[in-house]
């Protein structure tokens, strides 16, 4: 297995939410190699580009990062349907975008099963995780970045779109961009695309 450094695994697993095409991130690290310094710079730079960042420590050691663009999420949760959905996992007010948050994050530190609603979070049509959390993760029609069981052509395309994004974005941390210097070569890259 490839041992790579935080500053590639945070590019790896959150540049589609750099690049702003993807509401959120999440993903797990060791304390270890995301030190307070690592997770200070990440915190600089990510709020440089209007983004947040929480991370959970987890008893195992390990840390659950996520990083997230405040403003869609408020958007996702000003849904009805998404509001519905979040009232029935006992999120009391789904219009607080912050209470909501919080009450994810204390759901990521304590609870043993990892909560499915963090699927609409992470931007997912709630209508697969509707349908992953009915049939037990099982029998899915395309599986990429989530299981998709409603439109699994519209998924794939969007998950070959996060994974040329993620590949762009690591090519060119490589060749010595900075994250600002990717995000808006990336943005004119999609500009000139449409």
């Amino acid at each position: 297995m490839t041992n790579y450094c935080a500053d590639q695994i945070f590019l790896r697993f959150s540049s589609q939410t750099f690049c702003g095409i993807k509401p959120a991130a999440l993903f797990t690290a060791s304390a270890e190699k995301f030190s307070e310094d690592v997770l200070e710079k990440w915190r600089t730079i990510i709020h440089e580009q209007g983004l947040s960042i929480h991370v959970v420590e987890k008893a195992s050691g390990s840390r659950l990062v996520f990083v997230y663009d405040l403003a869609w999420i408020r958007k996702i949760l000003g849904d009805s349907f998404v509001q519905a959905y979040l009232r029935g996992k006992e999120y009391p007010n789904p219009s607080d975008t912050i209470g909501t948050l919080n009450i994810l994050f204390h759901r990521f530190k304590n609870e043993e099963c990892f909560p499915h609603e963090s699927g609409v979070f992470l931007g997912y049509p709630i209508e697969d995780v509707l349908q992953f959390e009915e049939k037990q993760g099982k029998c899915c029609k395309f599986c990429g970045y989530w299981k998709s069981y409603c439109n699994p052509e519209k998924a794939r395309q969007c998950c070959e779109k996060y994974k040329q994004c993620r590949q762009m974005c690591i090519q060119w941390f490589d060749e010595g961009y900075s994250v600002p210097q990717i995000i808006k070569k990336y943005n004119e890259m999609a500009q000139q695309a449409a």
